[in-house]
């Protein structure tokens, strides 16, 4: 029940962005952080369980089992994406993301996991530009600020 509860954050985001094929990452970070805040009092840290990868489509985060029950992977498409730079606590710097589908859920991640998601759609905008994949798709991962 308890973790149930600790879940409603990524809950309200797997409504909006459910990942039907979690497999379909081009390149993955394992054991990272990733925080979810709300309107709500607290926030949910994800710290060192989260892999997040990037796909053609979006930005996928997975959680490690067993910390996956009531928490299923997420596609997040790059265009749901409004990235500003942000200071979250002690961590140092941090982006946070408004996410377009669920506006009132924020998530907050380390910059050098932002550079990494920067540099991998850059590689796969590229790897895909003669394929009618355009760059627009990928515009909302830049962070602005």
């Amino acid at each position: 029940m308890m973790w149930k509860l600790n879940a409603r954050r990524w809950t309200r985001l797997a409504r909006q962005y459910h990942a039907v094929d979690a497999t379909g990452s081009v390149a993955e970070r394992t054991m990272q952080t990733v925080i979810l805040v709300a309107g709500d009092i607290g926030w949910n840290s994800y710290k060192g369980i989260a892999t997040v990868g990037v796909t053609r489509e979006g930005i996928s985060l997975q959680l490690m089992s067993p910390f996956s029950i009531f928490h299923p992977p997420l596609l997040i498409p790059y265009g749901d994406c409004h990235i500003e730079p942000t200071r979250w606590y002690l961590i140092g710097k941090t982006v946070q993301y408004t996410l377009r589908g669920v506006g009132d859920v924020k998530m907050i991640i380390h910059d050098d996991l932002q550079v990494w998601i920067e540099s991998q759609a850059a590689k796969l905008a590229h790897a895909q530009a003669d394929t009618r994949i355009s760059n627009d798709e990928f515009a909302g991962v830049h962070a602005t600020g």
